[in-house]
């Protein structure tokens, strides 16, 4: 039986985001403020699957409303490993898609952490590979100390309070990442629910201040032992000084500093300036993420 998510499922949902990518990074509290904000505009659909009373899926779709490529929308699908291959991911599948349709979407994306089986399953219903980028890893027990051009300073979010200046970063740092549509149309009402996400742990992501400009952000989020880059980027009028580096390294220093052991992150193949900075802060390969696309 396929129902609407609601606010009971926080606990089965996680789970199942876990078990799809055991580097997932989501709190029932973190996935219930997302669910509670999400913006209208979206016109986004939840849905889960239930056997017996139990939740073995779930799936959601919507409209993309970070950039202004008309009728770009987004799908992800999950089922639990001991249900699969019963037809369930496929009623989500096409209950989302025909929702999509409703909506006017013309194109979507989906996000995952690859596997054959997923690959597979996903080929046989349209979908195809858009950009792929290694899954990183890298334990925080070494963990050099920041080094800064003469002039700027690094300092906590936490510190830095200042949303709106934070928030100019990001999109300015972000309009070039590889994507397959522009991230070209993010709004400060859509980011600040991210900033109050409960997982964004402020005390450890960090930015670089030239002055008392904000040039660079490392964001981090963190639910128990388990953390995860959610973003960074520098000023395109600041690259190639070392400062992303310099965010980063502050980033796993506060980690460490509060008992965390390992981060992981992921980046697009295409996107060799931030690749080569995880490289040389030691990150290495334990799996990929992939996006994948399809016509609607």
């Amino acid at each position: 039986m396929l129902r609407e998510q609601e606010d009971r499922d926080a606990a089965a949902v996680v789970a199942l985001r876990l078990e799809a990518d055991d580097s997932s990074v989501l709190s029932e509290d973190g996935w219930l403020h997302y669910r509670r904000h999400m913006n209208p505009r979206e016109r986004g659909l939840g849905l889960v699957a239930e056997v017996d009373g139990a939740v073995v899926g779930m799936g959601n779709s919507g409209l993309n409303i970070t950039t202004t490529t008309p009728g770009a929308a987004w799908l992800t699908v999950r089922v639990t490993a001991s249900h699969r291959r019963q037809g369930i991911g496929t009623q989500l599948h096409e209950a989302l898609r025909a929702q999509l349709a409703e909506i006017e979407a013309t194109n979507a994306t989906s996000f995952i952490r690859w596997t054959e089986e997923g690959e597979r399953w996903a080929s046989a219903r349209g979908w195809k590979r858009l950009l792929t980028g290694p899954l990183i890893a890298r334990n925080l027990d070494d963990v050099p100390e920041p080094s800064l051009p003469p002039g700027f300073r690094c300092l906590s979010m936490a510190e830095f309070d200042q949303p709106e200046a934070i928030f100019e970063v990001t999109r300015l740092g972000m309009l070039d990442e590889p994507r397959p549509v522009p991230f070209d149309d993010v709004r400060y009402e859509d980011w600040v629910n991210d900033w109050n996400d409960p997982d964004l742990d402020r005390t450890v992501s960090a930015v670089v201040l030239d002055g008392n400009l904000p040039v660079t952000f490392a964001y981090v989020n963190v639910v128990g032992d388990r953390a995860t880059h959610a973003g960074t980027g520098t000023h395109p009028e600041y690259r190639g000084r070392g400062l992303a580096t310099a965010a980063k390294r502050f980033a796993l220093r506060a980690l460490a500093a509060k008992g965390v052991t390992r981060i992981t992150t992921s980046n697009a193949e295409e996107n060799a300036p931030m690749r080569a900075i995880n490289r040389r802060l030691g990150f290495e390969p334990i799996g990929e993420h992939v996006i994948l696309g399809r016509d609607l």
